[in-house]
């Protein structure tokens, strides 16, 4: 045997296992923009000048990239949110409530408590916090103990919360005026901004910090590898030791709770207020968010980055050509639709697997239970 066939070789990492998670999003992108291209052609516009305004509006020059951020800070959040939850095979859809409830519990605890500013702003996102993390504990609880769809329970609890916030800023709460809102908060819980141009806030710095913080749990905790066992493998992480159920109520907790700190960045750093129906989707869209990031955090801060640069684009769009803003939501629905697509066929594939297939209860059945 030659020295060389006898030399051990060590852990071999290839280019195609480090960019293999990039794959689907890259493609889901790159067939939305050719989509959006053929879409534009008909409409008579050129798609390369159309593009270049969505660029240009969104990153050139630095008021558009200050709103690019100002688009991306609540998508930060809830795709998130999303991420970790679906990481962790928990069909979290319930971020627009748990969102509303983390903004109402913040604009209350903004404006009707007196506090110095070191003690306010902790104490309105440990409010957020909190109103996110009760809102998710229901689902959570339900599909514990009562096997109860946690889709269901989420889809049946968003617009609850929508009418729940809408009543208590329209009657119980109402502040004085035509709006329907709260009273607005102290200045000692307003979130700092960093420019005059826009309304990006400390709020971004935050959700930054908890995508790392959760990358970093992710990958070198025993908490994330735990999490990610549930994911793939209910029924293995279960008879491997893993109190799969507990684990399924925290992950859900900590789920809603940073959709509920979105709210506080709206509440505390944008709008300075709760207002009735101030969300246009953000729990929605950080689910496609999360989807596009592949349910990792570091993914969800560039998949957040591109939303953002597409929203904050648009307006800049529909300025300059009168072209509808809401191009730009077809091109997001076209890489959420392939991406769904492209998950749907894996999960069928997994399915037909005896070996991966799962069954939909937490933990396995027993003759007891």
């Amino acid at each position: 045997m030659s020295a060389e066939a006898a030399a051990p070789t060590g852990p071999h990492f290839s280019l195609a296992e480090l960019f293999r998670p990039l794959v689907q999003p890259i493609i889901a992108v790159a067939i939305s923009v050719l989509v959006g291209g053929l879409l534009v052609l008909t409409l008579g516009e050129n798609p390369f000048e159309i593009y270049w305004l969505l660029i240009s509006g969104s990153l050139v020059g630095w008021p558009n990239f200050l709103v690019t951020l100002q688009m991306m800070s609540p998508l930060l959040f809830t795709g998130l949110a999303v991420a970790i939850s679906f990481r962790a095979g928990l069909w979290n859809i319930g971020a627009e409530g748990q969102m509303i409830m983390g903004a109402l519990f913040a604009g209350i605890a903004g404006y009707a408590v007196d506090l110095p500013t070191f003690l306010h702003i902790p104490f309105c996102l440990a409010a957020a916090f909190l109103g996110g993390l009760l809102w998710a504990l229901i689902p959570a609880v339900l599909r514990v103990w009562l096997n109860v769809n946690e889709i269901v329970v989420c889809l049946m609890m968003n617009p609850i919360a929508l009418l729940f916030s809408g009543y208590v800023s329209t009657h119980l709460l109402k502040a004085p005026g035509p709006t329907n809102k709260l009273p607005d908060i102290a200045e000692t819980a307003m979130l700092p901004t960093f420019s005059l141009y826009s309304q990006v806030n400390a709020g971004f710095i935050i959700g930054l910090a908890l995508c790392l913080l959760f990358a970093a749990i992710n990958g070198w905790t025993k908490k994330g590898f735990e999490w990610k066992i549930m994911g793939l493998a209910p029924r293995f992480a279960y008879y491997g030791g893993i109190r799969v159920p507990m684990h399924a109520v925290v992950v859900m907790m900590i789920s809603g709770g940073i959709a509920g700190l979105g709210g506080a960045e709206q509440v505390l750093g944008e709008y300075r207020a709760f207002y009735d129906n101030f969300s246009p989707g953000y729990g929605f869209d950080g689910i496609a968010v999360a989807m596009l990031a592949n349910f990792n955090p570091i993914g969800v801060v560039l998949a957040a980055f591109l939303f953002g640069a597409l929203n904050g684009g648009s307006a800049v769009l529909q300025m300059m050509t009168g072209l509808s803003k809401y191009l730009v939501q077809v091109l997001q629905f076209i890489v959420v639709l392939i991406l769904a697509a492209q998950f749907t066929w894996g999960w069928l594939r997994s399915r037909k697997n005896p070996i991966t297939a799962q069954e939909d209860r937490l933990e396995p059945e027993t003759e007891e239970s």
